[in-house]
């Protein structure tokens, strides 16, 4: 008998990749919302108040009745978005994926709506001494404020042309940055909204410099930063990158390089070239361009005004024989070196200094993303007082030394917690959607897991009674963070806090609804099995959908020996080919 859809492929690791299909890009709707068997919602608000006013104890978390550990979150609870956001830092894939925010870009060939991924999250960082950092450009003029990457095939993409130059810099000391997350290099309106509201207090900033804001934004951002002691702002578009303020401090050149490089790309001006009357790029923009579309969807898009971005066609120095590869193609693989966790490990985040978007604190926002599925998320809605509000804990994080918060790893926490449920949830959502004629037997495994999660916080007394299952749900969602001292924790640790518990909750609660319903279920008559089964399956697949880890975002099947994995992030001059990872060839020459 089949109670649910039977997923796709054989094998709990083939499930991932189904989850991923089935779920992404649909956003989290009323009906999506993880089934409970109490109707009243859970919405935390004593829990946030205490919080909010730092006065915040373990005992509060007791379930004050047998039923309150079944209750079910608020609609407008955002604990999973920021778990999401905290487990995904520095992750190339994840921050790859929402494709939220729209801008129309017209040109000769295409108009149509894009869409990019919206960060909603600012943190410290810090890039440590002994760093080697690049900068490629067209020219062997040194720069004095630019932007700066983490490997030498992103740099190499921006350095083409017969005086394309790769400069290789060492940090001296270490760098003081501040992290935008999401896709936050790519220029659409969307994921520039958390830049924007810091540097001018609005979303839709409109440029004056003609390269899509970018020289505005560097200079405002280095601007605002001074005061904090920043060497510059750390974004993501295929690659890390970093706006770097002054190329005279805190690192030192080492190496400057004539490129034997193969394509590369006409970038804007930055505004040390913008001083120099932009002399260094004009010669490699007479050059022949190739297609535009061989490039791949994470370059930067142009206005209607400016050029069309274009590679330039090789240029092999004298007494060169035979081809050479594509600097862009080798540049878009050296990004994907960093999809997953630990991401790009030679920066280091301070979540106690961690702001999110997804605070509920900010009400206009809230209330904006109500209407709207997971995908459309941007912070186009906030109002002048969550702006000021926002703006104030920026600016209160970073007047505080990071290294006074209490200690604790939150983003260690966050992957501790998706490393104990990341493959079990997949692996009883497959046993839930097995065929299976003996409703019982079918039953019987899914018990066991339920079991095998569990066993750590069951107790052998009072074993089957209405405490004894408060008791294990509670333990479940209080285990990685109520031995935690709220008192040295910082604003931000609390709403990163607040955001385990809740997700913890929902993970728990419905593990623990399933086990309860399912303690007898060997007894039970097969109508009453099949009806259970049914049910776990829906609330299953729903807690998956609403958890959307970055853990269960990979490429299935997994990528051959001559491939990578890779999540396309949006362009503006093709078609949007959604955000599935896939497997693309390391010598690809398409798109």
């Amino acid at each position: 008998m089949t109670r649910c859809r039977k997923l796709e492929g054989d094998g709990a690791r083939s499930q991932l990749g189904a989850i991923f299909t089935a779920h992404h890009g649909t956003g989290i709707t009323e009906q999506d919302r993880v089934p409970s068997g109490d109707n009243s919602p859970f919405t935390l608000g004593v829990f946030w108040d205490n919080l909010l006013a730092g006065s915040f104890n373990t005992s509060a978390q007791e379930p004050s009745s047998p039923g309150a550990w079944d209750a079910s979150i608020g609609d407008d609870a955002t604990g999973n978005l920021i778990f999401q956001s905290l487990a995904s830092l520095l992750q190339l894939a994840p921050n790859s994926r929402y494709p939220n925010g729209m801008q129309l870009y017209h040109d000769a060939v295409l108009s149509q709506l894009r869409r990019v991924s919206t960060g909603h999250s600012i943190v410290r960082a810090t890039i440590p001494t002994g760093t080697l950092l690049y900068h490629g450009r067209p020219s062997n003029l040194p720069p004095t404020r630019d932007w700066l990457a983490f490997d030498p095939e992103h740099a190499m993409m921006f350095a083409p042309g017969v005086n394309g130059t790769l400069f290789t810099y060492v940090t001296t000391r270490e760098l003081n940055v501040i992290y935008f997350d999401g896709a936050s290099a790519n220029k659409f309106d969307g994921v520039v909204d958390s830049q924007d509201i810091l540097l001018w207090g609005q979303v839709n900033h409109v440029p004056r410099d003609g390269a899509m804001g970018e020289l505005d934004r560097m200079d405002a951002g280095c601007a605002w930063g001074q005061q904090y002691g920043l060497d510059g702002l750390l974004r993501m578009q295929l690659d890390f990158e970093l706006m770097y303020c002054d190329f005279s401090q805190g690192i030192q050149l080492i190496s400057t390089a004539s490129m034997v490089a193969g394509d590369g790309i006409t970038n804007a001006p930055s505004p040390d070239r913008r001083e120099h009357g932009f002399s260094d790029v004009q010669a490699p923009m007479q050059m022949p361009a190739q297609n535009a579309s061989d490039l791949a969807s994470s370059t930067m898009p142009f206005p209607r005004d400016r050029p069309k971005p274009r590679l330039h066609p090789v240029a092999p120095p004298p007494g060169w024989k035979g081809s050479l590869p594509s600097s862009f193609l080798q540049g878009r693989h050296a990004g994907t070196w960093h999809n997953w966790s630990p991401g790009e490990v030679r920066i280091k985040v301070y979540t106690s200094s961690m702001i999110t978007f997804y605070d509920p604190a900010l009400e206009s926002l809230v209330q904006a993303r109500r209407q709207l599925t997971r995908d459309a998320y941007r912070l186009e809605g906030i109002s002048r007082e969550d702006t000021a509000r926002i703006r104030a804990n920026i600016e209160e994080a970073m007047a505080r030394d990071p290294a006074a918060a209490g200690g604790v790893d939150w983003h260690a926490v966050a992957h501790t917690v998706q490393d104990r449920f990341s493959d079990r949830l997949p692996f009883i959502r497959y046993l839930l959607h097995l065929e299976s004629a003996n409703a019982t037997a079918h039953a019987v495994q899914v018990r066991t897991e339920l079991i095998a999660s569990l066993l750590p916080y069951m107790q052998r007394e009072d074993v089957g009674t209405p405490e004894w299952f408060a008791h294990i749900a509670h333990g479940c969602a209080t285990r990685f963070t109520a031995h935690l001292p709220p008192s040295s924790f910082t604003k931000q640790e609390r709403i990163l806090r607040n955001a385990i518990d809740e997700v913890l909750h929902e993970i728990c609660r419905v593990y623990t609804e399933s086990w309860r319903e399912a303690f007898d279920v060997e007894e039970q008559s097969a109508e009453v099995t099949d009806g259970l089964l049914e049910k776990w399956c829906r609330a299953f697949d729903a807690l998956v959908k609403w958890l959307d880890w970055p853990a269960w975002m990979t490429c299935n099947p997994p990528c051959g020996v001559d491939e990578y994995c890779y999540v396309p992030q949006a362009a503006a001059w093709k078609p949007d080919v959604g955000r599935e990872p896939r497997c693309l060839k390391i010598q690809d020459s398409g798109h």
